[in-house]
């Protein structure tokens, strides 16, 4: 990739491998010719090595930039925040400690990372719900429930609800509220709860993001059969979950691999992303109406079941009080980025599903860099060993956030080499230098140093001829 360090490199060996014009002076002295050329080949390797070792240090840490794409900000906004995309996931190092925001300077510009994640908290945590209040109204039946707390004044936090269920087959689409207080009520999401009173069922709500209220209420359309809710838990998962904002959503490839009554459907995440839910658009194949199908997910093929699912666990397509029932969305307690997952589909004695594609929800992550009027910006990734950097911005999150930044956009991808300007005082302080981003390596830096090295392999050269002619 270097020619100047290559051809430098080139001509040590030759100078090393060959005898000194005159070696016949010595007289056929063998002896003192052979120790000649081996003084200079040791000589050449030497200054070789020295030449090498910069490009083995290098190879650890990359000083280049590989792809960039374009910053598009908000205007108006002093700071900025744009998510970052698949391409960024597929290229950068996995921990994103390559990640940087250039200006027109080709300076970097400090900012911070948000996962939007509430912290880890160890082990699962189940809270039970006490039924404090039933109401039947006219086209709906409203259940109010408390939590009961583990302690006074415990932070509680929740991920999904789990139910007691009647016995009888039954369909019910059910609201969920939620209040801090028991008195104001806000929405928090839909679901459903189902069974047939054969073994397919789903008791569970998942929330769409991380919830703390301290009562929820559930609410039940009126139906001809009496409907009642007793037992009611709200779980917490002991890891890191992200909000709704930072979700995204994709269509990814698969192959569908059966045997002996099991199908491995293989995904392919090319791009590393950080898979939370799955979405299985499926059919039973000899076309009946519905199926339900156990399953478990692999985080890459030969490690078994190795990943919590927060969803029931079958795969399920009903037909319920006239009703379809298309559950077969499978939501993780953890995501995976693995490039090969796979969904492992007990089929029994039936026939493989007819899996018409597959959808993937993932998390994203965003960055927050405030606009100093020294733009456009642009997004570099792809440099190998890049430690992740520290900027001052991140001890002003909250007040940062607290003013609402721009969303901004990024653009297409750009695979052209980025190397920062050397870090001059000037440059540090911020001061525009009017010197552009580099493209490559220092061409003079490279041309001196090759010289140098000539020289010392000259003098080198002319030190030994003259102390074996004394001889």
């Amino acid at each position: 990739m270097k020619k100047g360090p290559a051809a430098a490199s080139a001509m040590l060996v030759l100078l090393g491998s060959l005898a000194l014009p005159g070696t016949p002076d010595f007289g056929g002295n063998a002896s003192a010719a052979n120790a000649h050329v081996r003084t200079v080949k040791a000589a050449a390797a030497t200054v070789s090595t020295m030449q090498a070792r910069p490009a083995e240090n290098n190879a650890e840490a990359s000083d280049s930039w590989a792809f960039a794409k374009e910053i598009q900000v908000a205007q108006g906004a002093q700071y900025q925040a744009l998510f970052l995309d698949p391409d960024i996931y597929g290229r950068a190092e996995e921990n994103l400690g390559d990640v940087r925001i250039v200006n027109a300077s080709g300076q970097f510009m400090p900012y911070y990372m948000d996962s939007g994640e509430e912290g880890e908290r160890g082990l699962d945590r189940e809270y039970p719900l006490e039924l404090i209040d039933r109401a039947n109204g006219e086209k709906e039946i409203r259940f109010d429930f408390r939590v009961v707390q583990a302690a006074d004044n415990e932070d509680v936090r929740g991920s999904r609800l789990t139910f007691s269920l009647p016995q009888a087959s039954f369909l019910k689409k059910v609201s969920l509220d939620g209040s801090y207080d028991g008195q104001r009520w806000e929405a928090v999401t839909t679901g459903e709860l189902y069974s047939t009173g054969e073994g397919a069922f789903r008791n569970v709500i998942e929330l769409n993001e991380p919830a703390k209220y301290g009562y929820y209420r559930v609410k039940v359309p009126k139906g001809p059969e009496p409907f009642d809710l007793e037992g009611m838990a709200l779980i917490d998962v002991g890891t890191a979950v992200s909000g709704e904002d930072f979700r995204r959503t994709k269509e990814i490839p698969f192959n569908v691999e059966s045997s002996s009554g099991m199908s491995e459907v293989v995904m392919y995440n090319a791009d590393k992303l950080r898979i939370d839910r799955i979405k299985l658009n499926a059919a039973a194949s000899d076309g009946s109406s519905g199926f339900s199908r156990a399953f478990y997910v692999n985080r890459e093929k030969g490690t078994g079941a190795n990943t919590r699912i927060l969803s029931p666990g079958r795969l399920n397509r009903l037909e319920l009080a006239g009703s379809t029932v298309d559950d077969t969305e499978i939501w993780l307690a953890d995501p995976i980025r693995n490039e090969k997952p796979m969904v492992v589909i007990n089929n029994g004695e039936n026939p493989p599903l007819d899996i018409a594609s597959i959808e993937i929800g993932y998390r994203v992550d965003r960055l927050v860099f405030e606009d100093t009027g020294t733009g456009p910006y642009r997004l570099v990734y792809g440099a190998e060993g890049q430690e992740t950097p520290q900027y001052d911005i991140s001890a002003f999150r909250t007040q940062i956030e607290q003013s609402g930044p721009g969303e901004a956009t990024l653009g297409k991808e750009n695979a052209s080499q980025f190397v920062p300007p050397a870090a001059t005082e000037e440059n540090i302080s911020g001061t525009d230098t009017g010197d552009g981003p580099k493209v490559g390596a220092s061409a003079s830096l490279q041309i001196t140093f090759n010289l140098v090295l000539v020289a010392v392999a000259l003098v080198l050269i002319v030190f030994l001829g003259k102390k074996l002619r004394k001889k």
